[in-house]
């Protein structure tokens, strides 16, 4: 990866388009910069003070204080774009959406074109913010705010814990039909809690559903294989689980008290998942 950075007037005491200063800076093809803005590669601080946000167009005017970022990355880039996603429900707050396998929820500083929250973005006219994530293999439901008041409103209920998710796992090794355990186990120097009952088991895997009480970084899978049982397919995580169909992990339900109508609101996918 290049990483270009430069104050406008140090090219162009007078100011310049975003196209110009990046071919200058970066001594691309007209073509390439564009491509490379489009997908979120190029990041514009307004008088080199306040937030720093992603610049699409290179036609965008340019001041002489104003300071641009381009982060050029050609394997990133190089991701096909993610130009079709399935919504199960929104309304003016925000929108319940699948997350295929491979798909990453949002993008880098390198661009996002090949995240879910840009297609959403493309898809609603507007900007919308991430209130959660699934690992980049996990395959579910993801709750998306369409403004920035329902974000917080939103991130308060998953702060709180009042936000219902449902998971399902195929694990390596056979397990008990109806066995339960609760795992406690701290990560990252943070107290985790994940809860699993069998549902169904194989000869040499089970198929589990998972509740978490907290959300710590890749805590289903760092905590199934803390007790031998790691995910069919996990990259990461365990020996013995590969699987040619990838993470056998799915995020099934979600469900909360809508802040804004005070109802219950509960979605669910079905994916023909088997141990």
């Amino acid at each position: 990866m290049r990483v270009y950075k430069s104050e406008v007037q140090r090219l162009f005491p007078t100011g310049a388009t975003l196209g110009e200063l990046l071919g200058k800076l970066s001594g691309l093809p007209e073509a390439a910069v564009a491509e490379a803005a489009r997908k979120g590669s190029v990041w514009l601080q307004r008088a080199g003070r306040g937030k720093i946000l992603r610049c699409r167009s290179t036609e965008e005017p340019l001041s002489p204080r104003d300071v641009v970022q381009f982060f050029y990355d050609p394997r990133v880039l190089k991701l096909p774009e993610l130009e079709d996603a399935e919504c199960v429900y929104e309304n003016k707050n925000y929108g319940v959406w699948i997350k295929a396998p491979g798909v990453v929820p949002q993008g880098t500083q390198t661009g996002d074109h090949a995240s879910l929250l840009r297609c959403v973005e493309l898809k609603t006219g507007h900007e919308v913010f991430l209130v959660h994530r699934l690992d980049r293999e996990t395959t579910g439901l993801m709750l998306i705010a369409y403004t920035s008041r329902a974000a917080a409103l939103l991130g308060e209920l998953f702060q709180k814990n009042l936000i219902k998710k449902e998971y399902l796992a195929v694990v390596r090794g056979s397990l008990p039909k109806g066995h339960t355990e609760t795992i406690r186990a701290s990560l990252d120097q943070k107290e985790a809690t994940t809860h699993v009952e069998v549902l169904e088991t194989a000869r040499d895997t089970s198929l589990l559903r998972v509740h978490i009480e907290t959300g710590r970084l890749h805590q289903i899978r760092r905590h199934l294989d803390f007790i031998g049982h790691p995910v069919l397919g996990d990259p990461k995580y365990g020996k013995g689980n590969k699987n040619r169909s990838g993470l056998q992990l799915y995020a099934v339900s979600l469900g909360f008290v809508d802040p804004w109508d005070g109802e219950t609101k509960a979605w669910r996918m079905e994916p023909e998942v088997t141990p």
